[in-house]
């Protein structure tokens, strides 16, 4: 095998743009090992493990590697150096582009680029080290930062939020996924219809199944605040999600609000309730032990009598068998409901194996599975190879920010299982990838579908059930 590697001293690229780039070498056929990333101490770790021999570098250096396949044809590594500086070159385009379509000379600080475009907002996707200073930068040019950044001490974030309230803003993250203001997705986000519902979530994928679930419902979503997954802990207090329930209550459009989060500090419980006490606006505390409960409570104090949610039938079904219930999720929070739901079901614990692969554990050097399918389809594909397991559960999560076509990714291996897969489509109706597109995909390769992803773990509980007694 040719291995390749090129550092470029002091160019930096977000995350996001970096995860995308080597996902898009990866899928060369020549190329069997790609990573595009900033030279961190973890990301040239994961090099010297690959067999790479590493220049000097630091975090500030953009490294390119790949590593071509055996057979690689004569010129495949200049043409894959040629693609990757294609790609940065139409990323820099994307960065450079303004509202009206023209290139114009990119801002050199978030401040002047706020008060050149008179923004109100600042999406913030710097390395965790240097987010501080420049969230610090947007609060002092009157925007509400968005810190898609991770990494950032927890003595950083609450400083910046203690600065964003004294002056009158929200600070969303360190961490944050996924923020819709005014019905625009910023991140993660799906494509929904500006409505009554406002939502204050520490929890990115749990916003999403509430406005998958509202989407079905009718009801469309007018804001997705997010905090990052910290703000409620008693360590942070809520610095973010006290105004930012003020901002929804004095909002005319919102005449609902709702709470997510995975977990709340005591101490701010406590802060949390008395706050809610002080709105004019109904607030529904939305409990990720059951997503779709919650989101039903939030649709009946809008007014709104929840459907039920869609399901979409495998075009074969597959006999269940005793065994345990294995889930590959990529959202946390989904994760951590399909547990709540199947103890509820009293499924022994030692009969469930749920594995949050959008973890750290498993994305350090990697993209998230909910933008690169790979290590999943690994996971995946040794599941369904297992004798011992008796239903599968998996989450895909549509929306801007999201595989093109995850269905069509996971389709292919989800019909070699020979036990039950269940799959909780988290999506709405004008999602780019097409919600209902997707579902026909999954259940015309043998899964069961459900837009609710409590639903899809109880069904997996009654397939194991039922495998157990046979």
């Amino acid at each position: 095998m040719s291995r390749t590697i090129e550092i470029r001293p002091g160019l930096y690229y977000d995350s996001v743009t970096l995860m995308l780039l080597s996902q898009n070498l990866s899928e060369d056929a020549a190329v069997t090992h790609a990573l595009v990333a900033m030279g961190t101490e973890l990301n040239l770790a994961l090099l010297t493990d690959a067999g790479y021999e590493l220049p000097d570098a630091s975090a500030g250096d953009l490294v390119i590697a790949f590593t071509l396949v055996d057979g690689a044809a004569d010129g495949d590594a200049e043409r894959v150096q040629a693609l990757v500086g294609s790609l940065l070159t139409q990323s820099n385009r994307g960065n450079a582009a303004g509202s009206g379509g023209t290139e114009e000379a990119p801002a050199r600080s978030v401040g002047h680029a706020a008060h050149t475009h008179q923004a109100t907002v600042s999406l913030i996707s710097v390395p965790g080290a240097h987010a501080f200073t420049v969230a610090m930068e947007a609060i002092e040019a009157g925007t509400h930062p968005v810190v898609f950044s991770d990494n950032v001490s927890i003595e950083h974030e609450i400083a910046m939020k203690t600065a964003a309230n004294a002056a009158g803003l929200v600070a969303m993250g360190p961490d944050c996924g996924t923020v819709i203001l005014a019905g625009a997705g910023l991140g993660f986000a799906n494509a929904v219809v500006p409505g009554p519902i406002g939502l204050v979530s520490a929890s990115g994928t749990g916003a999403q199944q509430v406005c998958a679930l509202a989407d079905q419902a009718g009801v469309g979503v007018r804001h997705v605040i997010g905090l990052g997954g910290r703000d409620l802990s008693d360590e942070v207090g809520g610095l973010s999600a006290l105004p930012a329930l003020r901002l929804l209550d004095a909002d005319p459009d919102v005449t609902v609000i709702g709470i997510v989060a995975k977990s709340i500090g005591p101490a701010t419980a406590a802060v949390v309730d008395a706050a809610i006490a002080e709105l004019s606006t109904p607030t529904v505390m939305v409990g990720v032990d059951d997503l779709t409960a919650g989101t039903a409570a939030l649709l009946k104090t809008a007014g709104v009598e929840p459907p039920a949610p869609l399901t979409w039938a495998p075009t074969e079904s597959r006999p269940a068998r005793a065994g345990a219930i294995v889930g590959l999720y990529g959202g946390g929070t989904l994760a951590a409901e399909a547990e709540a739901v199947l103890a509820a079901a009293g499924v022994p614990a030692d009969h469930v194996e749920i594995l949050d692969l959008g973890d750290d554990e498993f994305t350090q050097g990697r993209p998230h599975p909910m933008i690169d399918a790979r290590l999943r389809l690994g996971h995946l594909a040794t599941t369904i190879a297992r004798t011992d397991v008796g239903a599968i559960l998996l989450d895909v999560v549509l929306g801007h920010g999201s595989l093109a076509d995850p269905a069509g990714v996971l389709a292919p291996t989800i019909a070699t299982a020979t036990v039950p897969v269940h799959v909780a489509l988290v999506g709405t109706a004008d999602d780019p990838q097409g919600r209902d597109a997707q579902a026909a995909t999954l259940a015309a390769a043998g899964a069961h579908v459900y837009l609710s992803n409590a639903a899809a773990a109880a069904s997996a509980s009654a397939a194991a059930a039922a495998g157990a007694t046979a």
